[in-house]
């Protein structure tokens, strides 16, 4: 994990000594959400992973490629349609498609923001953003944008990490409305599974009550650099 240094004063007439600042901060809410049991069954580095977050003015960054990125045509519309609310979704199909995931502190909403940034081959980069919160109960929030909001429940499987949702929100105006399920691209499964070395799977899935599938994507990913 890299390290910055700054100058510490010392005595009269001595040197300064470099000291390191950590580019990331210790985060127990993944733990506390899971459970002391089922967190213990995790892969190590997956731990690793899920128990620091960003500092202020840093970024935790991975790079990857996207073996897949597959949309029903249910799934593309989604899509399309949440443009309107600041591109939550992958807009286009493709088989290794170059990609780059930067976590950064969303001083706001008191989480860590996502970027996924897509690089699809003859089409302008993309990124799609969103904000992973703690609830005020045991789950995760993710804030997707103009108020749109997903409940996350976690579970382990084989030492991997799974979020899945519950429920879609709209949140206006200190009111909160959950979404009907038929109005919601499905149910959405994200898996984070340790690899060799420092690699790892990111595989999601939304699968709707009545379409079915809509969205499936597929990858690995490695630890870059993590500063700016």
């Amino acid at each position: 994990m890299k390290t910055g240094t700054i100058a510490q004063p010392n005595a009269p007439g001595t040197r300064s000594v470099p000291t390191c600042r950590p580019t990331v901060t210790k985060d127990d809410s993944y733990r506390n959400i899971l459970g002391a049991d089922a967190w213990a069954r995790l892969k190590p580095e997956v731990r690793a992973r899920f128990s620091a977050k960003p500092r202020r003015g840093v970024a935790i960054r991975y790079k990857g490629t996207m073996a897949t990125v597959e949309l029903s045509f249910m799934g593309w519309l989604f899509a399309q349609v949440c443009r309107l609310i600041g591109t939550p979704l992958a807009l286009y199909r493709g088989t290794r498609i170059p990609m780059t995931i930067e976590l950064t502190p969303d001083e706001k909403l008191h989480g860590v923001a996502w970027h996924r940034s897509y690089n699809f081959p003859n089409k302008a980069e993309f990124t799609v953003r969103s904000t992973k919160c703690k609830g005020t109960g045991n789950e995760f929030i993710e804030h997707i944008g103009c108020g749109f909001r997903m409940r996350l429940e976690l579970s382990e499987k084989e030492g991997s990490l799974i979020f899945t949702s519950s429920a879609y929100e709209l949140q206006f105006a200190g009111w909160r409305f959950r979404l009907p399920d038929l109005l919601t691209p499905g149910i959405t499964t994200v898996t984070h599974t340790q690899l060799a070395g420092d690699r790892f799977r990111f595989s999601l899935s939304v699968d709707h009550p009545f379409l079915g599938r809509t969205i499936y994507q597929d990858g690995e990913f490695y630890s870059a650099v993590s500063d700016r």
